[in-house]
């Protein structure tokens, strides 16, 4: 029996066909024998690849993958600003590409996650299929994320991984400081609340910057939806603004806790006192960092990643003569009232991929392997180092650079080689992982020493001293039910108008949450927790 299923297959593997792949033992060499018999056209919808779709010729990123998988493939840029509203419209017009980028379970906007049901449910999507025994990194990928099956028990999303390590998670929430001024007020680093208020307090009053004018801020964020992400890690952890809690009576967003309270009074002590930026509530996402890096903001809420870290001090060079590194630290947050420091988690993914439902079967197959192969070490390397033998050499399980550049210019670089690096760098994971927070040869390259050994000393200190807080990720990643009464960016605004406000704080928001359980949030919460049950 066993000499015949041998010869069985050995038979198998000699008739199947040229459209599939030949198993590697390593995925290092994952493309070896691809060979695919019929030319496709694959039609890709992603963020501001403008440059990319306007390129009269291909790069040779862009022909090396369409050779080896026998594709044409169709580019289509979409704008940050309204691509959920392009979606919609290609949706109703029954033209959606064939796969394409979007904003849905992960969001912290339930509508987001509403707007994935009704794709479905109007046809527009077509699901993955069970069978994915030949997409060993999809099948892994989804079997982690199993929750994600829609009612009808199928997968229609492929979420773009973000931290492969939960520890990543904490860079994901940061505070830059202004070491420099703290050093010319003699501030210490914060060790509580009333610390970090009497800090950004004293950057926005005592003249940091000693040029005798009344010209500097406090604290600010680089995006209002994120406001508190790390300050609230030392007020109440878990009270994430967007994050929802598990309780003995179910799951409920964070703000209807009696901790959030304490976000509430803290923040409102902030903007009083003047710590807080007086305009933060009116100003662009950009602006803060704008005023950071022009040398008026103290303290900027950011991200402490090798990428985020590059884009500030490459910012901040265009208009300090200061080295960054000589004026600008990450802040260690303060202890909670527990007396513990924390950290912050952030979900897995971030965005999903979707398949129109015009996608066939050979055509699906043939977009699963381009993503198994991103997925896969060969692919990363791809779209990290470019093309082996041309831009980087791969040596004792070692990469090293073939270009002349300089520290931090390499992402720029093979950017302007290769245009399509702005859609495959990303197209299936956004590819984070520790090696990019550890000083290399090639993480020098990518990121610059400075932004580097920044990443790496913030996140050795999170690892070290901090307790990481844990979302609950499987119920908040389920699909929501649509509301415009508690989605996210309605309850922001009604945090800010507590803020700003001018009576009692708590009586304030004790108001909103009466008039939200008036409005059927009770009835919403149950509805939700029920789905999640299911």
């Amino acid at each position: 029996m066993k000499r015949f299923l041998c010869l069985f297959l050995l038979l198998s593997l000699l008739l199947t066909s040229c459209e599939t792949i030949a198993v590697q033992e390593s995925d290092k060499n994952i493309t070896q024998s691809f060979n695919f018999e019929d030319h496709l056209t694959i039609s890709i919808s992603y963020w501001n690849i403008q440059k990319l779709v306007n390129e009269s010729e291909k790069d040779g990123i862009l022909e090396y993958i369409e050779d080896l998988f026998n594709i044409t493939i169709e580019p289509i840029s979409v704008n940050w600003n309204d691509y959920k509203d392009s979606y919609k419209v290609l949706a109703a017009t029954k033209s959606l590409p064939d796969m394409f980028a979007n904003l849905t379970i992960s969001s912290n906007d339930s509508n987001d996650s509403a707007g994935l049901g009704t794709l479905i449910q109007n046809g527009s999507l077509r699901s993955i299929p069970e069978d994915l025994s030949a997409y060993p990194a999809i099948e892994a990928l989804l079997d982690q994320y199993d929750y994600l099956r829609f009612d009808d028990g199928r997968h229609y999303v492929l979420p773009r991984i973000s931290f492969v390590d939960e520890i990543l998670g904490s860079s994901d929430a940061a505070m830059l400081v202004r070491k420099d001024w703290m050093d010319a007020l003699g501030i210490a680093k914060p060790s509580s609340l009333d610390d970090f208020i009497q800090m950004i307090c004293a950057f926005a009053k005592s003249d940091p910057d000693g040029n005798g004018i009344d010209d500097t801020i406090g604290y600010n964020v680089n995006s209002r939806s994120v406001l508190g992400k790390w300050v609230i890690l030392g007020i109440a952890p878990e009270c994430n603004i967007n994050t929802w809690i598990q309780t003995d009576n179910g799951f409920i967003p964070s703000y209807l806790t009696e901790n959030f309270k304490k976000v509430v009074t803290a923040y409102r002590k902030m903007y009083e006192e003047g710590g807080l930026d007086p305009d933060f509530y009116i100003k662009k996402s950009t602006d803060a960092v704008d005023d950071f890096v022009r040398g008026s903001l103290g303290a900027l809420e950011y991200k402490s990643s090798p990428s985020a870290l590059l884009e500030l001090e490459r910012q901040w060079d265009m208009h300090q003569d200061k080295p960054f590194e000589e004026c600008v630290s990450v802040l260690n947050i303060f202890p909670a009232e527990d007396g513990n420091c924390y950290s912050n988690t952030s979900n897995p993914f971030w965005s999903e991929t979707l398949f129109s439902s015009s996608v066939d079967d050979e055509k699906m197959e043939r977009i699963l392997y381009l993503m198994e192969f991103l997925l896969s070490e060969e692919g990363m390397a791809l779209v990290k180092y470019g093309l082996e033998g041309v831009d980087y050499t791969y040596e004792d399980g070692t990469y090293h650079c073939l270009l002349d550049v300089e520290e931090g210019s390499l992402v720029a670089t093979l950017q302007e080689k290769y245009p399509s690096l702005l859609l495959f760098t990303s197209l299936a994971s956004w590819g984070g992982d520790r090696s990019d927070f550890t000083p290399s040869e090639m993480t020098n390259l990518r990121y610059g020493e400075t932004a580097v050994s920044m990443a790496e000393q913030a996140l050795d200190w999170n690892e070290q001293n901090t307790i990481p807080i844990l979302r609950a990720n499987d119920f908040m990643l389920i699909p929501k039910d649509q509301t415009d009464l508690f989605n996210a960016e309605n309850i922001e605004n009604d945090f800010i108008r507590v803020i700003i406000g001018t009576d009692d704080p708590l009586t304030m928001w004790n108001d909103i949450l009466d008039n939200y359980y008036a409005s059927g949030l009770s009835d919403y919460l149950e509805a939700q927790n029920a789905k999640f049950k299911e």
